[in-house]
């Protein structure tokens, strides 16, 4: 018997998601932060039944250029691992790979992180190798 107003727990858990990645718009760091935490314990939790990765990664790559290096780290981190659990990644290349060139690839450095430069650098090497062949359009931006 359902219940006018309760939904599935799967609605319900794409609403979350979705609340925490609106969030990442907020002015306040730490409600920056606390959706970031959230928006991972929702991936570890399997949310990728119910949400579309593309509407889970645009925001999480705009991230990558919060004031705040606690914020970007999550953002690369969680990132990382919503591509790590998504079957086709190659879907994602038209927006992971220009962010990953805006914030590794200009003639100034962007990330005055050390450590964050060297996630991205990761990331991208984890791109590289799930989506062989699907990159190649974008070898003249990575190299």
């Amino acid at each position: 018997m359902e219940v006018e107003g309760v939904r599935s727990d799967g609605f319900n858990a794409a609403c979350g998601i979705v609340r925490h990645l609106n969030c990442l718009q907020d002015q306040n760091r730490l409600t920056r932060r606390r959706a970031l935490e959230a928006i991972r314990t929702e991936i570890h939790s399997g949310y990728s039944k119910n949400v579309d990765d593309e509407i889970v990664i645009r925001p999480l790559l705009r991230a990558f250029s919060d004031p705040v290096e606690k914020c970007r780290e999550l953002a690369i981190t969680t990132s990382s691992e919503v591509l790590k659990l998504t079957s086709d990644p190659s879907s994602l290349l038209q927006c992971v790979i220009p962010t990953l060139v805006q914030r590794l690839a200009q003639p100034e450095i962007v990330e005055s992180s050390e450590e964050l430069r060297l996630n991205l650098v990761q990331l991208m090497r984890s791109v590289l190798d799930r989506c062989n062949v699907h990159v190649a359009p974008y070898l003249n931006d990575l190299v």
